[in-house]
């Protein structure tokens, strides 16, 4: 991954736009100085089922990577999403059954649309900007199968290093933090 240290071995793809009427380098900004503040963040990304999340989860686990990365796309076109937006107070990482609050310096705004839930990453770095290589990479498809085809262009997809297509342009990195994803609410 260009000059960073950090080696890709298992990760996401992520949609990176526009987002409750905030600028991606807004968002990055605010975001590093909460992860200065708290020492990690909460970053919303689009309504996954808790299945969903546990599946990919255990994916993680089963490949014990170093590090888990999330990669943000350039978000060329991308387009804030329309809705009812609201500040999260309380989060569930997915290794665990307890709601816990967002601590008070990490804001969460998020389209929660008709759920009354949405989930995030928990993440510990931003690396931003880039000095990128693009990976070939696996995807997880419908949480059982690793597909070596384009990722789809929409929506977040687990991906690893692997003999795949190149991975399109990104943006940002994000550094994920154990246990890497969590359910968030009102």
């Amino acid at each position: 991954m260009g000059n960073h240290k950090i080696k890709f071995e298992i990760g996401f793809w992520h949609p990176f736009g526009p987002h409750c009427d905030e600028m991606p380098d807004e968002i990055i900004a605010r975001k590093r100085q909460e992860i200065k503040n708290n020492g990690w963040t909460l970053w919303s990304f689009k309504y996954r089922k808790l299945d969903t999340l546990k599946a990919w989860y255990e994916e993680i686990l089963k490949e014990k990577p170093r590090n888990a990365l999330v990669f943000c796309s350039d978000g060329v076109g991308a387009k804030s999403p329309k809705g009812r937006k609201a500040y999260c107070q309380n989060y569930i990482p997915v290794n665990d059954n307890k709601s816990q609050k967002v601590p008070s310096n990490i804001k969460v705004l998020h389209h929660l649309g008709e759920r009354s839930r949405g989930t995030a990453f928990v993440i510990q770095d931003i690396i931003y900007p880039v000095d990128y290589k693009l990976e070939t990479v696996q995807w997880l498809y419908q949480k059982q199968e690793w597909r070596n085809d384009k990722i789809p262009t929409r929506s977040e997809y687990l991906i690893k290093a692997g003999k795949g297509e190149l991975m399109r342009k990104y943006r940002a990195i994000l550094v994920l933090k154990p246990p890497y994803l969590a359910q968030i609410m009102k």
